[in-house]
């Protein structure tokens, strides 16, 4: 999951002109608009739960041709780095899916 903001400049209703505005997006999705002068802000209701789901389905499926390229491009690489990242990855994996309840969390909040 990746949340980037961007500010960006756009015709505000509340304030009759063109002001400047945050744009929040999760993955590529608008999540949220915010007006940086009155404070008007208009959150877009994403299905958090298909998001992650697609983006897990996409990185499972790409594992084994990822590996592929890696052992073939840099096999001495590949094998040296391979016992550590064995051992790192139950680390990888709880910080992820700490990093998505926090999503879970934010995005539910803002449902209500």
């Amino acid at each position: 999951m990746k949340e980037t903001q961007i500010n960006t400049s756009l015709f505000c209703i509340r304030c009759k002109e063109e002001t400047d505005h945050t744009i929040t997006y999760l993955n590529k999705h608008i999540s949220r608009i915010h007006c940086d002068f009155c404070g008007r802000q208009m959150d877009i209701h994403i299905d958090i739960s298909h998001e992650i789901y697609d983006e897990v389905v996409k990185r499972i499926r790409s594992k084994p041709v990822r590996m592929s390229e890696e052992y073939r491009h840099h096999l001495k690489e590949f094998l040296l780095s391979l016992p550590v990242r064995i051992v790192s990855k139950p680390y990888r994996v709880y910080r992820e899916a700490k990093e998505i309840e926090g999503y879970f969390k934010k995005y539910s909040v803002r449902k209500k």
